[in-house]
């Protein structure tokens, strides 16, 4: 660390400088040297790190480029860094797979596999030159080897489900006759000049320790053999499902209850290997293949791959001491009923497991459905069926397309201050009671400095008003007083889940002052008040209707929603019926107080609503606050091939049919329904439904797609409609792992001409465009004569 200049003299000079009056001017001279001096010694800092491609700014990455030779790209950073530090040596071995594998990862940062496909296809040997030796049992590198693989020529094996599950995936170890169509449909075409190169786009996410929901048990009255006892079902979404209040389709049974999850495997590979492999079959975040997950009977399966299986001391608690492994699925079971157990898996259909399985369970046997997210366990005894009803944890994978909505990732640091005030801070953790955020959030009217609480797990919290001291029925509805500003916010690798009982509501301790100086001073320090949720995802309880929002109410300067979660309901059911939609905000345009009361009068600000990398169900908004959305979903359940006619994603609360919604800037936001607004400006959009603006002669509108039903639109640049360019999305079903996705048969303006020529809608800050054009550019110079690469994604 560098020494300030001052210490850096002799003491008598700086006793001498404490004896000066007006005391220290010695100090204070060498002060003002010392800023220009540390700016010197930043900047020489700085350009031994841009030394380096590693370390080097943004800037500097083209020259790095230059000096190697490599073409200027464009795009992620992080890309480019990589392309320009592997340069020379992915030269050196110019035309190896391994090569054009490496250079896929690098300039798209997505797992990437190559094959080959000439060695896919199948040829009969000349009869002269028989070879009975070749092609008749290869090992492919996979688990278990060696792997069977039939002769070139020969017919498929239909023994083993879990090996044919493999067709016409990157690993397909089957041969294959000659495909002559055109090969740009982004399919695999077996022919001689082919390269195959697969790409998993989407990413696969690591749910921290969380409680399965339990969904009951059967005994099995009659057994033979080693047949379990008990069967113990569970469901690994934390959450029930859709609340019974007002959705009619709610089953009563709670077997058929619940929210489907796709479990994923994680990515896990050795960048050292020799050759380097940077995806293997079991290995990759692709959704977990059901038949890899059986134990027996299937030469192909591989459950070690996917689910491990330990055990924890129930009686003496602590997350330390708990390790996720590397694999998508962890179960953890109390070690005093299970220690030293030795666990079967299977893989298996559950959507009815109460009706009977296929096969019965075995006695510590786990059937896993992938698909669902459902497991079974049989146990032998009524102790052991309720060790773990009671104390199963569960960890595991799921996948999504990026950082949109509530996901256990790293979140920005940790506020030391908020609203311009140092903050206090409150780490609380579930496995420690059902109330701490309860407890956390009492007397928030009686604080002196901004509060900022954050949740150190992925648990359920269940968040009852009536039992939160200090919370008030204002305007008859529970209501938090707010003295400071409010954080809460997920730790670091966390997502934690909020279930309310009742809808949020926020408002000031005090509104009206006794005179014009102390209004003044309530005022401004309304102006300042803020409540910020970071990284959390927000439910109902089932006590809570699907007509009530989430956020009922924000009297407030500013509430902001960063990188959250707003159930929107909408998920795909398990007989494929689209759960029930339901709101998120609901603000009047009497911020909550009564109308034409002096609360109402007094009250000066006009409330900042700022949503950031969110999912959002409905808003329902009257024009009197100020709408910034950023990178986010707004999702009514209305997508662009349905009618739409009445499901509005933003509008007015009062009459969302003749009212307009307020002022609004958008930044890369895709809606699901009608918006309806005073005006609007921004860029990168997607408008799903009608857009209707009441203001047309102000603000402006760029780079955005427009559904062309009767839409009234501000002054607009570089947009397309639904006649020129068509939309298409991989999923518009809440959870799914491609929710939100751009299909790949998107027209090219909606893919690659959104705000820096790259694709429109919430997840533009990929930069997915500039990483296929960069792959591109980079194969055209890679690529060995008379080979023909295919660009396959794979999710």
């Amino acid at each position: 660390m560098r020494v300030p200049l001052y210490s850096r003299l002799p003491e008598i000079y700086r006793i001498r400088d404490a004896e000066q009056t007006p005391a220290y001017p010695l100090r204070a001279y060498l002060a003002s040297i010392e800023a220009a001096y540390s700016a010197i010694h930043e900047n020489i800092e700085s350009l031994y790190h841009d030394l380096f491609i590693e370390t080097c700014d943004d800037w500097v990455i083209p020259y790095h480029a230059d000096h190697v030779g490599a073409s200027l790209l464009s795009g992620e950073a992080w890309t480019l860094r990589a392309d320009v530090a592997d340069t020379i040596a992915l030269r050196r071995r110019k035309g190896t797979l391994a090569v054009i594998e490496r250079l896929a990862a690098n300039l798209t940062s997505w797992p990437a596999h190559g094959v080959e496909l000439r060695n896919n296809l199948g040829w009969q040997q000349h009869l002269n030159h028989q070879r009975p030796d070749r092609d008749t049992n290869l090992n492919l590198n996979l688990s278990p080897a060696p792997f069977p693989q039939p002769a070139r020529g020969g017919t498929m094996p239909i023994r083993d489900p879990a090996l044919l599950t493999l067709l016409n995936t990157p690993f397909d170890p089957f041969y294959h006759t000659a495909d002559v169509k055109p090969a740009f449909d982004g399919g695999i075409h077996y022919n001689l000049p082919n390269l195959a190169i697969f790409l998993w786009r989407l990413h696969a996410y690591n749910l921290p320790l969380s409680w399965p929901v339990y969904k009951g048990s059967r005994e099995i009255l009659s057994l033979s053999g080693h047949q379990a006892r008990y069967v113990v079902g569970f469901d690994l979404h934390p959450l029930e499902g859709a609340p019974a209040p007002g959705d009619p389709g709610y089953p009563a049974d709670p077997q058929n209850r619940g929210r489907p999850v796709r479990l994923f495997n994680t990515y896990r590979h050795n960048p050292n290997a020799e050759p380097p492999t940077l995806v293997t079959l079991d290995g990759c975040p692709n959704p977990m293949p059901r038949a890899r997950l059986s134990t027996d009977g299937q030469l192909a399966g591989n459950p070690a791959a996917y689910i491990s299986v330990d055990t924890y001391d129930h009686t003496h608690f602590d997350v330390g001491d708990f390790n996720t492994g590397d694999v998508g699925l962890n179960l953890f079971l109390p070690e005093s009923q299970f220690a030293g157990r030795t666990w079967k898996f299977r893989g298996e259909n559950l959507c009815a497991w109460e009706n009977g399985l296929k096969r019965r369970l075995d006695e510590f046997e786990i059937a896993v459905d992938p698909n669902i997210g459902r497991l079974l366990f049989g146990v032998a005894t009524a102790a052991q069926r309720d060790a773990l009803r009671d104390h199963l944890i569960v960890s595991f994978a799921y996948g999504a397309v990026g950082e949109v909505g509530a996901l256990p990732v790293d979140h920005s640091p940790r506020p030391a201050m908020v609203s311009g005030e140092n903050a206090a801070l409150v780490e609380i953790t579930g496995f420690d009671g059902p109330t701490v955020l309860q407890d956390a959030l009492a007397d928030l009217h009686t604080r002196t400095s901004p509060l900022v609480i954050e949740i150190q797990d992925s648990l359920v919290h269940d968040l009852d008003l009536a039992s939160v001291s200090g919370v008030i029925t204002d305007n008859g509805a529970r209501t938090f007083r707010l003295a400071k500003s409010l954080v809460i916010r997920a730790a670091d690798g966390q997502r934690p889940i909020i279930r309310l009982h009742q809808p949020l509501r926020f408002r000031p301790v005090k509104v009206v002052g006794a005179d014009a100086a102390e209004q003044d001073v309530l005022d401004a320090g309304i102006a300042a008040l803020a409540v910020r949720l970071e990284g959390v995802f927000l439910t109902r309880h089932t006590t809570l209707a699907l007509t009530e929002p989430l956020i009922a109410r924000a009297a407030l300067g500013r509430l902001e929603i960063i990188g959250c979660t707003l159930d929107p309901g909408g998920w795909q059911k398990r007989n494929g019926d689209r759960a029930p939609l339901a709101p998120a905000l609901n603000l009047d345009e009497h911020y909550g107080f009564v109308a034409a009361s002096a609360e109402e009068t007094a009250f000066a600000p006009t409330p900042d609503i700022d949503i950031q990398r969110s999912i959002a169900g409905a808003l329902r908004l009257d024009d009197a606050y100020q709408v910034y959305l950023t990178e986010s979903i707004i999702d009514a359940g209305s997508a662009p091939d349905d009618d739409g006619s009445t499901k509005f994603a933003l509008a007015a609360l009062t009459n969302p049919t003749t009212d307009w919604a307020p002022k609004t800037d958008v930044r890369s936001v895709t809606f699901f329904g009608r918006v309806r607004v005073d005006a609007i400006s921004g860029d990168g959009t997607l408008f799903c439904q009608q857009l209707e603006v009441h203001d047309n002669q102000h603000g402006c509108l760029k780079f955005c797609w427009f559904s062309a039903k009767s839409d009234r639109l501000p002054p607009h640049h570089a947009c397309v409609d639904a006649d020129e360019a068509p939309l298409v999305f991989t999923s518009t079903y809440f959870e799914n792992p491609a929710y939100g996705q751009l299909a790949s048969q998107c027209d090219w303006h909606i893919r690659q001409r959104g705000p820096g020529d790259d694709a429109m809608g919430a997840f533009g800050f990929l930069l997915e465009a500039h990483k296929w054009a960069n792959l591109s550019i980079r194969l055209r110079e890679f690529m060995p004569v008379g080979i023909r690469p295919l660009l396959i994604p794979v999710t």
